[in-house]
């Protein structure tokens, strides 16, 4: 009976009973050994095996009977039931087919290749990833130091819950730094923290649409916010980008009138164009005129090469119909996971209970040292300081594409973000070209997965803000024998 060696005594009875009755070969009802008898026939202690009966008892394989003894349950615990002869590491092995019963959300999530939207937020730090920061160059010791006297010396009121807007002293940072670096009209009460912009878009999307309600978005657009309204089932309306941005004037709209308006205004994701001012102000007077919203992801704004960039929508709205969204993703770094929200007077108390019932709040103890170091001014250095590496690291990738890549791939220069588009040559497949370069250690978005409709041509987004300039120029070479 008793094999197991490196096990207790008590367990390794436990065991043996319970795979026997598990295997039928002590059937419901059979009457087994009295404790005293039993540990006279395996030679161990009595209290040895009263400690197998007891667990035995406590998880209803065994019931006794007084006067009688004790005897195999007749009803196994439910669990339990049709086990066969399958150990339960054997079970553990085998997938569970069963009705899943999903939600009409879950249903289409379902539908989708759920692995390759989890690959679109990885951060795994290949050449030419978007998205990512240079974290070596981040001031950890300035951070740690923050962060280090929060830890040692934490107060009662970051040790408790808080308030589901965000910390106090984090949203009136933000509000700071917004007014003078985006030009940003609000008070701390309008701002709401959240954790990263993708929960600042999907609080936004659940407050607002219902099935069925329109949503206009860029064509190309941002995946994950189209994932958002498509989760909310709204009707979306792809509305062209050209070099001006959004052109709401040619809304394919007929008798529509949309709720929601999604734009990249500072830098369109992913084409990089900058909305200009006469096309800002459209938007908002349409949006006025038709009791719409605007989202105005601002995503990436701090890094600009070139003039000054142009006042935010937000700054721009006299009528309050803008609603700002930021991050700390694309300044600090994404693992921080820590977002804003700006919304207009009468939705603070929708939003902040609409973040009550998401998660709470994101941790306090992040806010606070994320809150000192921006009113400390390490958060505009390190920016200023960001914003001279990447124009540096845009210049050498420009450079080693037009040595390496003349008549293959298309790189222009850009005035602002994180990433350049590279054109392909017409007919050529940038889907494939994207799995060819994944196979040899590169992250290449295809730009045809961010428009709504077959794009005129294909492209790839090359980031390359994280990665150093040897970086670059062998992911560029590799890229040349790709095309070549």
């Amino acid at each position: 009976m008793l094999d197991d060696k490196g096990a207790p005594l008590y367990r390794q009875i436990y065991e043996a009973i319970r795979r026997a009755i598990l295997n039928g070969e002590f059937a419901p009802g059979r009457k087994l050994p009295s404790s005293r008898a039993l540990a006279v026939e395996l030679s161990v202690s009595r209290i040895t095996v009263v400690n197998a009966y007891d667990q035995l008892f406590a998880e209803g394989y065994l019931e006794g009977k007084t006067g009688a003894g004790t005897f195999v349950a007749h009803e196994l615990p439910d669990d339990l039931l049709n086990t066969g002869d399958r150990t339960g590491a054997e079970q553990d092995k085998q997938q569970v087919k069963t009705d899943l019963r999903l939600s009409g959300f879950g249903e289409r999530l379902a539908a989708k290749s759920v692995g390759a939207a989890r690959e679109q937020v990885i951060a795994t730090f290949r050449p030419f990833q978007n998205g990512l920061t240079a974290v070596e160059e981040f001031p950890f010791e300035i951070w740690a130091r923050l962060a280090s006297r929060w830890q040692r010396n934490p107060t009662r009121n970051v040790l408790g819950y808080g308030d589901p807007q965000g910390y106090r002293p984090l949203r009136e940072a933000i509000a700071a730094h917004l007014a003078s670096a985006r030009g940003v009209n609000c008070t701390p009460e309008q701002v709401v923290i959240t954790s990263g912009a993708q929960q600042a878009l999907d609080l936004t999307a659940r407050i607002f649409i219902s099935k069925g309600d329109t949503v206009l978005t860029e064509d190309p657009c941002y995946q994950e916010a189209r994932g958002v309204f498509e989760a909310a089932r709204a009707k979306i309306i792809p509305v062209p980008v050209d070099s001006e941005g959004i052109d709401i004037a040619n809304a394919a709209l007929s008798s529509e009138r949309p709720k929601l308006v999604y734009v990249t205004p500072s830098h369109q994701y992913p084409l990089g164009v900058t909305m200009s001012l006469s096309r800002r102000l459209a938007l908002i007077e349409w949006a006025r005129a038709n009791d719409a919203w605007i989202i105005e992801d601002d995503y990436n704004s701090e890094f600009r090469y070139s003039g000054r960039p142009l006042a935010s929508l937000q700054g721009l709205d006299p009528a309050g119909r803008v609603i700002y969204v930021g991050t700390f993703s694309k300044t600090i770094f994404p693992s921080l996971r820590l977002g804003c929200l700006v919304v207009p007077e009468g939705l603070v108390n929708i939003f902040a209970a609409a973040r009550a019932l998401n998660d709470v709040h994101s941790s306090l103890i992040d806010q606070a040292v994320l809150a000192e170091f921006i009113s400390e001014g390490h958060f505009a250095r390190h920016v200023r300081r960001m914003r001279t590496l990447y124009e540096a690291r845009q210049q050498v990738l420009l450079d080693e594409c037009t040595k390496n890549l003349n008549g293959l791939l298309k790189v222009e220069k850009a005035d602002a973000g994180m990433h350049l588009v590279g054109w392909l040559p017409q007919g050529v497949d940038d889907v494939e070209v994207s799995k060819k370069a994944a196979e040899r250690g590169l992250h290449l978005s295809p730009l045809s997965a961010y428009y709504y409709e077959k794009p005129p041509r294909g492209g790839l987004i090359l980031g390359y803000t994280a990665f150093d300039e040897r970086q670059i120029r062998d992911g560029v070479k590799i890229i040349g024998e790709l095309l070549g």
